[in-house]
């Protein structure tokens, strides 16, 4: 559990537009609650994105005022920043918007950090958010959460009560609760998640899958048909699934696996010994098995692939032929064609 609270200056603006989440087709806007969120989830990619990295001298220089250590999220797990008013900000920010703000649009709880942090839910704020959300104005609100309380009796009676506006998932990449322990810090272990997922599901509320990013030995253990049975594809509204990108960070997620398993030897292939084809491999391999399931169980279109192609290799590009459920997230070139050659042939 976190215990080194920092508070730090907040947003201007907490209720922003999401470009990076419209390209993935998540959300038109984003509500983050909280600056750095209560779980340490090694992997993390809000630690190397542009907010905590912009602030990242001013943000040292609090925690050294505050818990007398100038650190930053990489270096403490246990870290945690917080915003001093987060609901009286957002009632302010609320006050001048018509009722019918985000008529027709998603917006998405939370983008850069998880609004279910146990204190925020501990301390009512998350609730208090989330009720301001539903009376002042008309978003469709898309949980993202790795905590499983959302699958709780409470939880679950709030999200009935208010099904028309909520659509919920929880986070997943793994099946193993005991290197998640180990590797995302303070959240509920990964089946517990897949059973708040059911809860949810079997209560009637909207659910969307998210397993982002599943991480290579779900690949090399032939473990991606049973971690999509989990999901219940038939019955979630779509299914979001994006194969591990390093964010400086690979050295950490790799010393979470021993050292004679496969999955570290991959790791130490791609990132240390730059073995580009292993990572288009198993990206490849990952798109190919969710395919093949979602056309035997006839889901294809609730497939939601979010693939940074610039690393596709010549070898492994046909397989995307079609690009079916495929989004495309690195920046294109200026035709609005991928950059990598081998996938702007398939587009064209």
């Amino acid at each position: 559990m976190k215990n080194n609270i920092v508070v730090v200056k907040e947003m201007k603006s907490l209720i922003k537009k999401a470009p990076g989440f419209k390209k993935k087709e998540l959300a038109d806007y984003k509500l983050d609650i909280i600056a750095l969120c209560e779980f340490g989830c090694r992997y993390c990619s809000s630690n190397e994105g542009n907010y905590l990295r912009i602030n990242r001298k001013k943000f040292a220089k609090d925690a050294k005022n505050q818990i007398g250590r100038a650190v930053i999220p990489k270096d403490d797990p246990s870290l945690m920043m917080v915003w001093h008013d987060v609901v009286g900000q957002l009632e302010n920010e609320l006050s001048g918007k018509p009722k019918g703000f985000g008529a027709g649009l998603t917006l998405m709880f939370s983008m850069l950090t998880d609004g279910f942090s146990p204190s925020l839910v501990r301390e009512g704020t998350t609730k208090k958010v989330l009720k301001l959300m539903l009376d002042q104005t008309s978003f469709r609100i898309r949980v993202l959460t790795k905590n499983a309380i959302v699958g709780s009796p409470e939880w679950l009676e709030f999200f009935v009560k208010h099904k028309d506006r909520f659509v919920v998932g929880l986070s997943i990449g793994s099946l193993d609760d005991a290197w998640s322990k180990n590797m995302e810090r303070g959240t509920s272990s990964p089946s517990e998640r897949f059973e708040a997922l059911a809860n949810l599901q079997r209560s009637g509320v909207p659910t969307f899958g998210m397993l982002c990013p599943v991480f290579p030995d779900i690949v090399l253990n032939k473990q991606v048909e049973e971690m999509v049975k989990l999901v219940r594809p038939e019955v979630v509204e779509n299914i979001w699934v994006e194969p591990y990108n390093d964010r400086n960070n690979w050295a950490v997620v790799r010393d979470g696996y021993t050292q004679n398993s496969p999955v570290y030897k991959w790791f130490t292939d791609v990132y240390d010994l730059k073995k580009t084809q292993r990572w288009s491999a198993y990206a490849t391999e990952l798109y190919l098995r969710l395919r093949l399931e979602a056309l035997e169980y006839e889901w294809l279109p609730k497939l939601k692939y979010l693939l940074y192609e610039d690393k596709i290799m010549s070898d492994d590009a046909p397989m995307f032929r079609g690009l079916d459920g495929v989004l495309l997230q690195s920046k294109p070139g200026d035709d609005g064609l991928s950059k990598n050659p081998h996938i702007a042939r398939l587009q064209r």
